[in-house]
């Protein structure tokens, strides 16, 4: 089973670093040609707004040219980052020995990760109020809070893991 969660995890983690880079890859070449007028391949200009086609799957993709891609990079990279420590945290339970310097800091890794979501959503709540805007609980807030539970957990391991590397070191200095 551990063998399982472990795999999954590495098939996320290469999924999601294929789907930024071929977002990233398509959004700059969208740019290229709606700007400078270059044919490329997959890439339509329509009304003024560039579309991928992919023709594996016959989508048609708009690509939005302002802020709103950076926000969506900038997600896609905290995410792909996400499940690389996601795999090695699940790596830990594989591994020989689990009680180990390396292994805690993967943990503390993970354990960050997950609180990042968190100070952001607080910013962005808070520049809600500053504004003075109604704040409406959609999605953001519920992903949160998974975060926030996670990180929870991972803050439990944690404290598990470097009790188990002190009485590891005492057992083995006692012979």
């Amino acid at each position: 089973m551990k063998n399982l969660a472990y795999i999954t995890s590495k098939i996320l983690f290469y999924s999601i670093s294929t789907l930024l880079a071929f977002v990233m890859l398509f959004s700059i070449l969208s740019f290229l040609e709606l700007k400078l007028g270059m044919q490329i391949p997959f890439v339509e200009i329509i009304e003024n707004r560039p579309k991928i086609h992919v023709p594996i799957l016959g989508l048609r993709i708009n690509v939005p040219l302002n802020y709103s891609i950076l926000i969506m990079w900038t997600a896609m990279l905290y995410y792909a980052i996400y499940f690389y420590a996601f795999k090695n945290f699940l790596k830990v339970f594989v591994e020989k020995s689990m009680f180990e310097t390396k292994s805690i800091k993967r943990l503390r890794l993970f354990l960050i990760l997950n609180i990042v979501p968190v100070v952001y959503i607080i910013f962005f709540t808070a520049s809600f109020l500053i504004k003075s805007v109604a704040i409406r609980f959609e999605d953001d807030y519920f992903i949160v809070l998974a975060h926030l539970v996670i990180a929870f957990l991972i803050y439990l391991y944690l404290d598990v893991f470097k009790r188990g590397k002190h009485i590891q070191e005492e057992n083995d200095l006692t012979i």
